[in-house]
């Protein structure tokens, strides 16, 4: 019996992806190959599976075409690449004829992809630092630059490793894809319903259980998958209609599932993978971001959980009934071993040290012991892990090679020297202006910008200028990439609030105002941990414990007050001094902490004599 062409191209796209995840599973655990083979590898394969995609769907004969030799001269680059690699080395920032071709067809390559992949605005944003390039000489004031040749100019974005094939890409190809692999490895032995189901259970019954429920598996998920929409489609499509069935609004139950989603972006293990980005530009093992990034999760966590318990209080919310799923007990008998992949990680990672790459690698072979020997995992459920991998590392990967066009303009034009001139000029001397100022870049670039390449940019142009200010550099990462998370769900944009109020049938802006609510200690936690750098682990172990403990009971009072419910409905005065005792309570330091606990150890005792009266 004959294939169609439909069968023939997917038989293509599964066996491309299997080819890539047995690539990227040998390098990760015997050594990647030289970071120009390694990263064009790479390229390569999301090119081809981009476009086998769309030969395969597009409707377009014209596409279908374009598609063909595109992927066609994806893999001619490639070899060019492997081939004439010691010639180009040899030739180093004199490329002949071919190396310019090449090259120039990697550009154009890359920025069709990324508009397939990611959308319009991040290729849009590449073409524009591309023209500026070009055009510096006739530009004024601070823009102007003396200008480059289109020779030199093709070199650094994409015949050297300071462009396309620059850190970023290179962590894709190294560390991130990886993860990507066992976040689908988990999905498929069942690993991420499991989460869910936990979550239910554990919290479900309590007062507004089914909001807590989305608070949980959200982090857990969330922790894996490193995206905040798809952690909303994965864990929402179950939590919103709980919330919904026990009488929260849809736009609160949007917003609590929107906000959960995105803090799975910053919390540890996994993260998303500007954090591993992040560990390759800071030249620190990924264990110590994880580490950092660990406090201001749980503060963000803890006031997300706290506000939706309190919410349920004021409303007289019960919990949800959980009588299709098996006792607590039953159910991590059963099921408590898809744990394990994760606490495997953990080890590998942070107590033996291993390379994070072994360690996604052993994790990743537990996973599949795990879905063997839970529900019998064979050949063809690794393929479609596989396959169910590199598609979604797509748009990891054009996102990075794509934002590695603008790095290399700003390292070339020296515009990321200029942009912390001109931002120290504005601020001053004064820190907290400069941290404003950059935390609306953040916000602005991540609203039409994946986290990863809003990260990338900001990495290059506003981290820079927070260390030249005597930021600790690990918390001026960290400030960046946190309101670049922030974005998923700040208007107008807002994609993990848009993907939410569509599962909700809620209004999108009713839905913005109540996340940018109950996300509120994260605009206010980066700030605390740029002053005070113990919140991201640095510093002795006693201020480190100490920040994180007084850090926890200050989210449980921040949401109280945000809330309005501390033991009961809260009057006006009483939520603005729990709010101020919560914010003295995150912020390190004796006299800050001791403040925060006789604010909130008065009230409740007020409240209490009320009660008594």
């Amino acid at each position: 019996m004959k294939r169609t062409t439909g069968e023939k191209m997917q038989f293509l796209i599964t066996t491309t992806a299997a080819a890539m995840g047995i690539f990227h599973v040998y390098t990760a655990f015997f050594g990647v190959l030289t970071a120009f083979w390694q990263r064009s590898i790479h390229l390569t394969f999301g090119l081809l599976l981009c476009y086998f995609g769309v030969i395969m769907c597009s409707r377009s004969k014209r596409e279908r075409i374009f598609s063909v030799f595109a992927a066609g001269a994806a893999l001619l680059c490639l070899g060019h690449f492997i081939v004439n690699f010691q010639e180009m080395i040899l030739r180093f920032g004199e490329p002949d004829t071919a190396d310019l071709v090449t090259g120039t067809l990697i550009i154009l390559l890359v920025l069709d992809f990324a508009r397939r992949s990611v959308g319009n605005i991040l290729p849009g944003i590449a073409i524009v630092f591309l023209l500026y390039a070009v055009s510096g000489p006739y530009l004024p004031g601070i823009l102007w630059h003396r200008g480059y040749d289109v020779t030199r100019i093709i070199y650094q974005i994409s015949l050297s490793t300071e462009g396309i094939f620059g850190i970023p890409l290179g962590v894709s190809a190294s560390y991130v894809f990886i993860f990507v692999l066992f976040g689908a490895f988990l999905e498929i032995t069942g690993a991420g319903q499991f989460y869910i189901d936990f979550a239910v259970k554990a919290v479900g019954r309590s007062a507004g259980g089914p909001a807590k429920a989305a608070v949980v598996a959200s982090s857990l998920f969330g922790s894996v998958s490193g995206s905040a929409v798809a952690n909303v489609a994965g864990t929402g499509s179950v939590t919103i209609p709980l919330m919904r069935s026990i009488g929260y609004r849809p736009e609160f139950a949007a917003a609590v599932e929107a906000v959960a989603s995105t803090g799975g972006q910053i919390m540890p293990p996994l993260m998303g993978a500007a954090a591993f980005i992040m560990a390759e530009i800071l030249g620190i093992p990924y264990y110590k971001v994880a580490v950092g990034a660990l406090i201001p999760a749980l503060i963000f966590y803890g006031t997300v959980f706290t506000m939706v318990h309190c919410r349920a209080k004021v409303l007289n919310l019960t919990g949800a009934e959980s009588g299709s799923l098996p006792p607590m007990k039953t159910l991590l008998r059963e099921n408590g071993v898809f744990f394990v992949p994760l606490l495997v990680l953990i080890y590998f990672m942070i107590i033996a040290q291993y390379s994070v790459m072994k360690a996604a690698v052993y994790s990743l072979l537990a996973t599949v012991l795990v879905g063997f020997f839970k529900r019998r995992m064979g050949l063809r459920d690794i393929i479609s892990a596989f396959e169910c991998g590199a598609r979604v590392s797509l748009v990891v990967i054009a996102s990075t090679a794509c934002a590695g066009i603008i790095v290399a303009v700003l390292n070339l034009t020296g515009l990321g020297m200029k942009f912390s001139s001109l931002v120290l000029a504005v601020g001053g001397n004064s820190l907290f202006l400069v941290l404003f100022m950059i935390m609306c870049a953040s916000l602005l670039l991540g609203m039409g910008l994946p986290t990863t390449p809003a990260y990338l940019i900001l990495a290059v142009l506003g981290a820079p200028t927070l260390v030249r200010l005597g930021v600790e550099p690990l918390a001026a990462h960290m400030f960046v990439f946190y309101f670049g998370c922030m974005s998923m769900i700040t208007p107008p944009v807002g994609l993990a609030v848009y993907a939410a109020s569509c599962i909700a049938c809620a209004d999108f802006w009713k839905t913005s105002k109540q996340s940018l609510i109950l996300a509120l200690p994260a605009f206010v936690v980066p700030y605390m941990f740029v002053f005070h750098p113990s919140l991201v682990g640095l510093g002795d172990t006693l201020s480190v414990i100490s920040a994180g403990g007084s850090g926890l009971l200050g989210a449980v009072i921040l949401g109280s007050g945000l809330s309005g419910y501390y033991f009961g409905p809260a009057g006006l005065v009483e939520r603005a001094l729990l709010c101020a005792a919560g914010i003295l309570l995150i912020l390190p330091g004796q006299p800050s902490n001791a403040a925060g606990i006789c604010i909130a150890g008065i009230i409740w005792l007020v409240r209490r004599k009320r009660k008594s009266d």
